[in-house]
């Protein structure tokens, strides 16, 4: 198929609307768009066990979507065979280094050990991550004493400051400037992955492993950790509600926000016209 296009979907705040749940409409038009002939491919902050609980809640393999990025792009999995395509983790020692910064600051930080968010201290930042994630609690002294493997990403967690985020980011800047990315993916959340690790270099290894045009391609999103995949993608669509940095460099802003299925005026729009 010559025309086949690929849509890349930002999950929180873009498919899913304010209550954390897919409309209706939206799930219909992904569907249509893979019925198409067209891939739809779950691009998310979210580990990747969130990820799969999302294509299970909603069946989303049934509505065509295979393929899933995850952590940032930090993992890229086919759901229905499990193979891992790739996959990357920050070095243990660097996470010990942002755990003992987050402690010095008092801000709360978190990470991940196979499918559960391990943290060091109880917080109502880790009550609304793990509820709205369907994620599994581990509260333990000292978070290093139960990481086996490298993980994906940490992320820091504010409910009403999100200048302390900031502060925290700044203080890191030097130290990270050749280790992590660090991003923000809604006002409450900091993100750190690996660097070179964000959606818009994702886009393009998923492109380059299934020979996809860049210009065939269509992504959405709305927060700062959507953007690089928004200049990435051949049309980068803007939920209405995103962000203003990123609403400057969509090619395209909805006129729906995401509580009134953004998604699948993008897919009317830019899939099955």
């Amino acid at each position: 198929m010559t025309d086949k296009k690929v849509l890349f979907l930002d999950m929180d705040g873009t498919t899913l609307n304010d209550q954390h749940e897919i409309p209706e409409e939206n799930l219909y038009a992904i569907k249509a768009a893979s019925e198409a002939g067209h891939d739809v491919v779950i691009t998310t902050g979210r580990p990747e066990a969130s990820a799969r609980k999302l294509m299970e809640k909603y069946r989303l393999d049934r509505a065509g979507c295979r393929y899933i990025i995850a952590n940032n792009g930090g993992t890229i999995l086919d759901y229905l065979t499990g193979e891992i395509l790739f996959s990357t983790g920050l070095p243990l020692p660097w996470v010990q280094k942002l755990i003992e910064e987050a402690r010095r600051q008092d801000v709360f930080i978190q990470t991940y050990a196979g499918d559960k968010v391990v943290a060091e201290k109880e917080n109502e930042g880790l009550d609304y991550y793990a509820k709205k994630n369907g994620m599994e609690r581990l509260v333990v002294p000292d978070i290093m004493a139960v990481l086996e493997r490298e993980p994906g990403k940490v992320l820091l967690i504010d409910m009403h400051d999100r200048s302390r985020l900031g502060k925290y980011k700044d203080s890191m800047a030097e130290w990270g400037r050749d280790r992590v990315e660090m991003y923000f993916s809604s006002k409450e959340f900091l993100e750190v992955v690996p660097k070179g690790i964000n959606k818009g270099n994702a886009v393009r290894a998923y492109c380059d492993m299934f020979h996809i045009p860049i210009a065939n391609t269509v992504a959405a999103g709305d927060e700062q950790n959507d953007l690089s995949m928004i200049l990435a993608a051949g049309v980068g669509c803007a939920a209405a509600n995103a962000v203003d940095e990123v609403r400057a460099e969509a090619d395209y802003i909805t006129e729906n926000d995401n509580n009134h299925s953004a998604v699948a005026e993008i897919i009317k729009k830019f899939m099955l016209s």
